[in-house]
C-alpha cells in the first residue's frame, strides 16, 4: 500500500510533465487538420437513405465526414433475402456487427451464421459474402476502410437506373462492371449452395387462367 501511495503522485507529476514536454509528434497539427469534421450524432430510425438495388441501407458516417478514414452503414435485410454475391476487396476492409436476427457469411471458405453481439472482419483479399437466410429481418453495422466501397455505394442504384436492365443477369453484369471499377472481384463460382436460392431470379409468373 505505501509503495502505492508513493508512485500514483509521481506518475501522475509525469504525465503532466509529458502533456507540457516537446514530442517529435505534432498533435497541435493533428487537431488542426480534423476541426473541420465536427463530432456526429444520428438518432435512430434518422441518417440519409442510400440508393440501394439490394437491400435497405442507411448512411451513418461518410467517408468526408470521418476524414477519408471509414464509413459506416446500417443494412436492414429482409428475410430470406441477398445481401451481396461473392466478392473480394483490394482496396478496403469490411467489418460487420450484427445488431438483432441472425446473418449468414462467407468467410474464409467457411459459411457461418452471426448471432446479435457477434462481430466479423472481412479483410480485402479474401473472398467473401453475406446473406439473411433466416425467417426473421436483420439489422447490422458495416464499417469500410477507405472511400472507394462508398462511392460504389453512391452510383450502385444510378448505374442501374441508367442502364435499364431487362433481367436479373443484365443487372448483375452492370454491378459486376461498376465493382471491378472500384477494386471488387465479384466471383460467382464461390457462391454456397446454402446461399444459391436466395440469389436465383424469380420464377416467371404463371398464366392466368382465362
Amino acid at each position: 500500500m505505501k509503495l502505492t501511495t508513493a508512485i500514483l503522485p509521481a506518475l501522475a507529476f509525469g504525465l503532466a510533465a509529458c502533456a507540457h514536454s516537446e514530442h517529435p509528434h505534432d498533435h497541435e497539427m493533428t487537431i488542426t487538420d480534423h476541426a473541420g469534421h465536427p463530432d456526429k450524432l444520428v438518432r435512430a430510425a434518422t441518417g440519409e437513405m442510400v440508393d440501394n438495388p439490394f437491400h435497405p441501407v442507411r448512411l451513418l458516417l461518410s467517408n468526408e465526414e470521418s476524414a477519408g478514414e471509414v464509413t459506416i452503414y446500417e443494412f436492414l435485410l429482409p428475410p430470406k433475402s441477398p445481401g451481396s454475391p461473392p466478392h473480394t476487396h483490394s482496396l478496403e476492409d469490411e467489418y460487420f456487427y450484427v445488431l438483432s436476427g441472425t446473418l449468414d457469411v462467407l468467410s474464409n471458405g467457411e459459411t457461418l451464421r452471426l448471432n446479435p453481439g457477434d462481430f466479423a472482419a472481412l479483410n480485402r483479399g479474401h473472398a467473401h459474402m453475406f446473406w439473411n437466410g433466416s425467417d426473421t429481418p436483420t439489422e447490422l453495422i458495416m464499417t469500410t476502410t477507405g472511400s472507394s466501397f462508398e462511392a460504389f455505394m453512391k452510383t450502385a442504384g444510378p448505374r442501374i437506373a441508367e442502364a435499364k436492365p431487362a433481367n436479373a443477369e443484365e443487372a448483375g453484369a452492370v454491378i459486376g462492371q461498376l465493382a471491378a471499377e472500384h477494386g471488387i472481384i465479384i466471383s460467382m463460382e464461390q457462391m454456397p449452395a446454402d446461399a444459391a436460392p436466395f440469389y436465383a431470379p424469380p420464377p416467371p409468373p404463371e398464366p392466368v387462367q382465362e
